[in-house]
């Protein structure tokens, strides 16, 4: 699976330049009052593992950050988006704006674990994109390194072949963005308007390939069986939850007696000469209970919405869960199942409910140090700011110490000593 290891921070917003933080490659929880940046901190480590940057196009930034899949290879990405200076308008009259021009830069190095072997990328906003130590190759503006899955695009560039998982993870990594503390994703999951998700099917039918959506990806259980069924003449297809292992979870944790999904097929176009481009959405969950009795998505409680949303999420993301305020609405046993639902992945939550802390692993200090992000604001130069750390080595050894003893929570541990 793929992890992010490290993340350091020279220049973003009001964080102290030269914040590192290390990661647990299993549940990282960021702890803070509210307003100490906990939400954006999320969407920056959001921004690395999907690798786009493309909101901050027009903000100054440096960071660098390590993504890895252990066993297979390890990617250090130096990333970088300064303002360049312009001459304002001259002519009489004409207002004076701000400079428009950015430089984005990029310094990529991807090795291989078991041959050792070093893969270099560069890019420059003006000389465009260098593999290893050649000449530019003439891509610029359209390879930015800001732009959506632009390390796995660079990774196409390459001459050699890198091995296949850190390729194949950096690819599926597009779908972990914030799963966010209300209904957002749910209200696009179920919502009208823009697509859902999108197949490109082959004619024959043959080969399925999952195109991008607009926010997440589709499960691929899901693509996979769309494309088993795909007939042209239908125009929806209806899947129970036999058929879809999240939807048989959602259905056992809510307790229904029966569950299914509608999806609509609301675009067919040609694309190329032998496939076709399936644009899908109008997304209809059914619940059932014994009896015969059913109720539809916009019936359901707001948390068993969220917990809806958030299975689907996860059968989306495969690797890395980001999630705000995950236990928000849920009951402490759906809050078990999630946590449990998350299983191998890299999670990175937030949560003000001390209910969420007590189901975080705890096997060393070394662990805790990692494990636990602290949150704080500060005034910096007579203006707010954010100070963002890992919990120091000697509170995670007191820590740890006072969890041995098992006579106090996780959040009273914390709590007691003025870490959360």
């Amino acid at each position: 699976m793929l992890k992010l290891r490290r993340l350091r921070i020279e220049k973003f917003r009001g964080v102290a330049p030269g914040t590192e933080l290390r990661f647990s490659d299993g549940l990282n929880v960021l702890l803070g009052q509210n307003g100490t940046g906990k939400t954006t901190l999320l969407e920056l480590i959001s921004m690395a593992v999907r690798s786009d940057f493309s909101s901050l196009a027009k903000e100054e930034f440096a960071v660098e950050y390590e993504l890895a899949v252990p066993g297979e290879a390890t990617v250090l990405v130096a990333l970088s988006n300064t303002e360049q200076p312009s001459l304002p308008e001259t002519k009489p009259g004409a207002p004076i704006g701000l400079p428009e021009h950015w430089h984005p830069a990029a310094d990529i190095t991807i090795e291989e674990s078991s041959s050792g072997r070093r893969h270099h990328v560069r890019y420059d906003s003006e000389l465009g994109l260098i593999i290893g130590g050649e000449q530019p190759t003439g891509h610029a503006r359209e390879l930015s390194c800001l732009q959506a899955d632009f390390l796995w695009i660079y990774m196409l560039e390459l001459p050699d072949f890198v091995t296949r998982s850190i390729f194949r993870r950096v690819h599926h990594a597009s779908s972990a963005r914030r799963f966010d503390e209300s209904l957002e994703l749910f209200t696009w999951l179920v919502g009208p308007g823009d697509a859902r998700g999108r197949l490109i099917v082959h004619r024959d039918r043959k080969l399925t390939v999952e195109a991008k959506a607009d926010v997440i990806r589709m499960p691929r259980e899901l693509s996979r069986r769309l494309a088993e069924m795909y007939e042209r003449p239908t125009s929806d297809y209806t899947f129970r939850h036999a058929d879809l292992d999240f939807l048989a979870i959602i259905k056992e944790t809510m307790r229904f007696d029966a569950a299914e999904l509608k999806v609509d097929v609301t675009e067919r176009r040609p694309w190329g000469e032998d496939l076709e481009l399936v644009t899908l959405g109008n997304f209809v969950f059914r619940f059932w209970w014994e009896g015969g009795e059913f109720i539809t998505h916009a019936r359901l409680s707001y948390g068993q919405k969220r917990l809806l949303t958030f299975f689907y999420y996860l059968a989306c993301n495969d690797d890395i869960v980001i999630a705000d305020e995950l236990v928000n609405g849920l009951h402490h046993h759906w809050i078990t199942a999630c946590v449990e639902a998350i299983g191998e992945r890299q999670a990175f939550l937030t949560s003000q409910n001390p209910l969420l802390l007590d189901y975080i692993p705890i096997t060393s200090p070394e662990q805790v140090h990692r494990s636990f992000v602290l949150c704080r604001g500060e005034r910096r130069g007579g203006r707010p700011a954010w100070a963002w750390a890992n919990m120091g080595e000697d509170d995670a050894a007191e820590f740890f110490a006072a969890y041995e003893v098992g006579v106090e929570h996780v959040s009273e541990i914390l709590q007691s000593r003025g870490l959360w």
